[in-house]
C-alpha cells in the first residue's frame, strides 16, 4: 500500500525520522519548505509566536495531492509546543485525505505540548482517520529510538486499508 510522507524539517531532526520511516516502510517523501526561511534565531523569535498562534507560513509545495495514497504521515518539529506554521500550511494544502489513514509524528528538544493533539485535529477536520501519534525527543530522532513504534502504526495502518 502506497504512503506519503509530509514534513517539515529545519534541524534535520524531523527530516531524520521521516527518512528512517520511509527506508522501512517505502513511501515518497515530502519535503515542505517555509518561504521564510529562518535563521537559527528567527526561528525562536519570529517562528514560535507564529506556531503558538496556530498561523500558516507560505510553503513550497503550495498544494499536496495524497489522493494516490492509502496512508499519510505528517511530521513536524515543535516550536512552542506547538506544531509549525510551516505545517499548518501542509495540512491545509493537503488535497484528497479525506478518508485516508493518518499518522503523525512530532520531534522536539523536550516538551511536545499539544502539537500531537493539533495535528490530529487539523487532520481530522480535512476528513482524514487519525491512527496514531508518536512524539520524538531530539536525542531519538538522531539515534533512531522508537522508530519501531512509528513504523508499526504506519503498517497498521497499511493493513486495515488493505482490508
Amino acid at each position: 500500500m502506497a504512503v506519503c510522507i509530509v514534513y517539515h524539517s529545519e534541524t534535520g531532526n524531523t527530516r531524520a525520522v521521516a527518512e528512517r520511516l520511509a527506508a522501512v516502510v517505502g513511501g515518497d517523501l515530502v519535503e515542505v519548505k517555509d518561504l521564510a526561511h529562518y535563521s537559527k534565531v528567527g526561528m525562536y523569535l519570529k517562528g514560535s509566536p507564529r506556531a503558538m498562534r496556530g498561523e500558516r507560513a507560505a510553503i513550497e509545495p503550495a498544494a499536496i495531492d495524497v489522493s494516490g495514497y492509502d496512508t499519510v504521515v505528517v511530521g513536524t518539529p515543535v516550536w512552542a509546543r506547538s506544531p509549525t506554521p510551516a505545517v499548518n500550511a501542509a495540512i491545509e494544502a493537503l488535497t484528497g485525505i479525506e478518508g485516508k489513514a493518518a499518522v503523525v509524528f512530532c520531534t522536539s528538544g523536550g516538551v511536545p505540548g499539544k502539537t500531537l493533539e493539533r495535528i490530529s485535529e487539523m487532520l481530522a477536520g480535512q476528513g482524514a482517520d487519525l491512527r496514531g501519534a508518536v512524539a520524538f525527543t531530539a536525542r531519538d530522532a538522531k539515534s533512531g529510538e522508537g522508530i519501531d513504534v512509528l513504523v508499526d502504526l504506519v503498517r497498521r495502518s497499511q493493513k486495515a486499508a488493505a482490508v
